[in-house]
């Protein structure tokens, strides 16, 4: 699985997001992740996942195809 593109536009929810996930848990701090798909109900469900941390997301729809770019943030650990 290359971990920068992921053509989700044959899968389907909770397959979809199952998929999101693992692939946006291999990025490193700053790497992007394109996510392409067609199911709003998938479409929904990655929004609401990556616009917590250490994701953010952004988001471009061009006809019935959406794509979500995701990006990991840094991850700041506390020291004590």
């Amino acid at each position: 699985m290359n971990a920068d593109y992921l053509d989700l536009r044959t899968e389907r929810c909770p397959m979809a997001l199952l998929l999101a996930k693992r692939a946006a848990m291999q990025l490193n701090a700053k790497q992007q992740l394109t996510i392409l798909s067609d199911d709003l109900a998938s479409i929904k469900d990655m929004m609401f996942f990556f616009a917590q941390p250490p994701f953010e997301v952004k988001v471009d729809k061009i006809n019935d195809i959406t794509t979500l770019y995701v990006t990991k943030r840094n991850t700041l650990k506390c020291s004590k």
